[in-house]
């Protein structure tokens, strides 16, 4: 049996090291755009809605308030007068009007790609009743690319008087 010599050994081994990265890369499809959300608003037990109650659901996207606030910080002096809070965007809503007891079931159809579901989304939840803003969401629920199919239970409490 001959003897390889020691040279066409390392340049072998050179060359399968080489293309070892060179291969193709596989990228998937993005998921559907169009997408729905579902999930319950939950209170404390004890609480009776009354029959003028009305719960609103809001899917948005806060990532633009974060981004003026952090920019905010990058540029004082700020020397001109001041700019209207950035309004996060409502990417899907649903309203539902005398809710019956109990925690109440939303469902919300929105389109988000996934890039836009990978920094996170946000829900908010609100009763109100009497007029007036009663009930809403304390503690942020995100939403992201891995639970955006997943059931998403909403908690909501008094708001300070």
């Amino acid at each position: 049996m001959k003897k390889i010599p020691l040279v066409c050994l390392t340049v072998l081994c050179a060359a399968l090291l080489a293309g070892a990265g060179c291969g193709s890369i596989n990228t998937t499809a993005g998921g559907d755009t169009n997408r729905v959300i579902t999930g319950t608003v939950n209170f404390r037990g004890d609480l009776v809605l009354p029959p003028d109650a009305e719960v609103v659901v809001r899917l948005f996207d806060a990532s633009a308030i974060g981004q003026a606030r952090s920019a905010a910080a990058r540029d004082l002096p700020v020397v001109d007068r001041p700019k209207a809070p950035p309004i996060p965007q409502v990417l899907g809503e649903q309203t539902i009007q005398a809710p019956p007891a109990g925690p109440v079931a939303f469902r919300i159809e929105y389109n988000a790609d996934d890039s836009l579901l990978r920094h996170g989304l946000n829900i908010d939840a609100r009763i109100s009743y009497g007029g007036r803003v009663r009930l809403r969401t304390v503690n942020t629920r995100a939403v992201t690319l891995g639970n955006a199919g997943d059931p998403h239970a909403v908690w909501v409490e008094s708001v300070a008087r």
